[in-house]
């Protein structure tokens, strides 16, 4: 049975269109996947789902008594709210069924899972990955015909990551995310549906299978692009040679050239291009000689030494809470070791890409190319000199949307921007703190 029908759904922000009489249906019981580069508008399809946000033409309709439950991307908690409280979405009242109390149970095991250990604590003092863990639970615990996860990996350890593909795997509603750690897409899911261009494109299969069907169906357009180009020559000869629209038969083949000819070849994906951008490095990088640091009793690390090299390519693994972003920190100066020594070379200029980006970071107001000429207006690379505009063009901003300004970009766009910021300085040493479970186990 349907218990979703999306049908011929219009979205758009000014001028920049996401969807384009878009369609699709959800049946009960359904895992689905949600794929599509960053900016097409998969968060915006879950929170007009959600009922968040308004289609500006077509519909949404859900079956009678669908309950949803809905995870955003960046959620956000009453800050006095207590961390039980705010998972359960009410208050402790002193009388409670046993229902509740098994309720509970299940919430402080849940938590315990993912790491959030001060069931008491305030959420004004957690962090923003414990708020995005917190809100998870709060999802998977409430009572729903469909789950609508956005981005339901972050800021979990692999560990957690697959505890929840487990929990995911056996539950029993529908379930509808966006996610980009592709193990997990692979293994959770059984449908996925692509946002391209505006249209919704549906694959009954899980994402390995999904990469071979969008393989095949690219491969048809673009053999039907060729087939368009091979007629279209053989049709211009006949007009070279003086063709006439003076028979029906002659004016009706005119009239097809025209409709070849204007007809819009198949647009593919567009990649975002890394060029050569650093500074001169010398002999020494980067010394951590015996540091140590912990916070109240918690060891983080002791009497720790390690030299990096200067083509090393390392990767910090560990669980949440272990120490790889403070390790991170400590190496860029913005956290002290308790002990030891951090010794940087001369000629060192770290790059540093952080988790997350508040709105210090990244102002709202202001414009996507001023964002970028704040850090260099030009940056050397192996093919010479490039503008801002020019590296904008190849981190996939084109034309008006590098004048457009950063609240109207996605969760996906402001990193990749907030990336090419970081690499418009030619750092020579780049420290990359990002979700393990979505890289690590994609790579």
């Amino acid at each position: 049975m349907n218990i979703l029908s999306i049908d011929n759904i219009t979205k758009a922000y000014g001028e920049r269109r996401l969807f384009d009489e878009a369609s699709f249906f959800m049946q009960e019981g359904e895992k689905v996947g949600i794929i599509g580069i960053n900016g097409t508008g998969k968060s915006t399809l879950l929170k007009m789902i959600a009922g968040l946000e308004e289609t500006d033409k077509g519909s949404i309709i859900y079956a009678n008594h669908v309950v949803v439950s809905y995870l955003s991307q960046q959620p956000e908690f009453a800050a006095d709210d207590t961390v039980l409280d705010a998972v359960l979405k009410k208050g402790r009242e002193s009388s409670r069924s046993y229902e509740d109390e098994l309720r509970e149970v299940e919430a402080k095991s849940m938590l315990t899972r993912l790491g959030v250990l001060g069931f008491s604590a305030k959420c004004g003092t957690l962090s923003g990955g414990e708020r995005k863990r917190l809100a998870l639970v709060a999802a998977l615990l409430s009572p729903s015909d469909l789950l609508i996860l956005d981005e339901p990996t972050n800021h979990l350890d692999a560990d957690m990551a697959e505890w929840l593909e487990g929990q995911l795997k056996k539950y029993t509603g529908a379930i509808l995310m966006v996610t980009h750690d592709r193990y997990f897409l692979d293994s959770v899911s059984d449908r996925i549906i692509e946002i391209d261009k505006g249209k919704i494109y549906s694959y009954q299969t899980n994402y390995s299978g999904y990469l071979e069907l969008k393989a095949a169906r690219e491969e048809d357009m673009l053999a039907s692009e060729r087939k368009r180009q091979s007629i279209l020559r053989k049709e211009l000869e006949w007009v070279k040679r003086g063709a006439r629209a003076r028979t029906t038969k002659q004016k009706a083949r005119l009239e097809r050239y025209e409709e070849l000819k204007n007809a819009d070849a198949p647009v593919l994906d567009s990649k975002v291009e890394l060029e050569s951008v650093a500074s001169r490095l010398g002999k020494t990088t980067v010394e951590l000689l015996n540091i140590s640091k912990s916070y109240e009793d918690k060891i983080l690390m002791n009497d720790f030494t390690y030299i990096f090299l200067k083509d090393d390519r390392i990767g910090f693994v560990g669980k949440n809470g272990s120490g790889k972003s403070t390790l991170m920190k400590m190496i860029i100066g913005e956290v002290q070791p308790d002990k030891g020594e951090i010794v940087l070379g001369q000629t060192v200029k770290i790059g540093y890409y952080a988790q997350e980006i508040g709105e210090a970071e990244m102002p709202p107001d202001q414009k996507v190319i001023d964002y970028i000429k704040d850090v260099a207006e030009y940056v050397q690379t192996r093919d010479g000199s490039i503008s801002a505009s020019q590296m904008l063009e190849r981190f996939l901003f084109e034309g008006k949307d590098q004048h457009g300004l950063l609240k109207k970009l996605s969760g996906g766009e402001r990193r990749r921007l907030n990336l090419l910021k970081v690499l418009m300085g030619a750092p020579n040493v780049l420290i990359l703190d990002v979700n393990c479970s979505t890289h690590l186990r994609c790579a």
